[in-house]
């Protein structure tokens, strides 16, 4: 999974989420939210900040399991995802890119590629942490469970000394 970082961004902020106001915490959500998507799918996911305008060199991360790469000055991200669809599309099976540019949709596509809208990503973020709050929901469950099948294993007799010793 290729991820155009900021046009995602832009997506959310248009979709109304006003939480993470300045860009470093909407950085941090998004590389939040990827890594709980690597961690609980398995996907590698790469995600590519336009870094164009500034005069520092570009810079390639790995967190939570997520790559975060920022271009090199005087390189756009449709060119990073460009060149990476063309990089890894062997390395890969499944390759897909998340971004709302209509341009870069077009040449992932023509690079061997598939593309989902920013939009589509941020539904499948919103997706699986949904599963993990199930998953870890059924996992409290499954103790809970446990626990009663415990208590009617015991005889009563033991239950009222066990109790009694509890209440000291």
């Amino acid at each position: 999974m290729i991820v155009d970082g900021y046009n995602v961004l832009g997506r959310r902020l248009k979709k109304g989420f006003k939480e993470t106001v300045d860009l470093e915490s909407a950085r941090a959500w998004l590389l939040s939210k990827s890594g709980e998507y690597h961690a609980f799918t398995g996907s590698d996911v790469i995600i590519v900040y336009d870094a164009h305008q500034t005069t520092g060199h570009g810079s390639d991360e790995d967190t939570m399991g997520v790559r975060v790469l920022y271009t090199q000055p005087q390189e756009t991200a449709d060119e990073r995802i460009e060149r990476l669809v063309y990089d890894l599309r062997d390395r890969y099976r499944q390759l897909v890119v998340a971004t709302s540019d209509a341009a870069e949709q077009q040449i992932a596509f023509g690079g061997g590629a598939l593309r989902i809208s920013a939009d589509e990503w941020l539904r499948r973020l919103t997706a699986t942490e949904k599963q993990i709050e199930q998953s870890v929901q059924g996992r409290n469950e499954t103790v809970d469970l446990q626990r009663a099948r415990l208590g009617d294993q015991i005889r009563q007799d033991v239950m009222k000394i066990l109790e009694k010793w509890r209440r000291q």
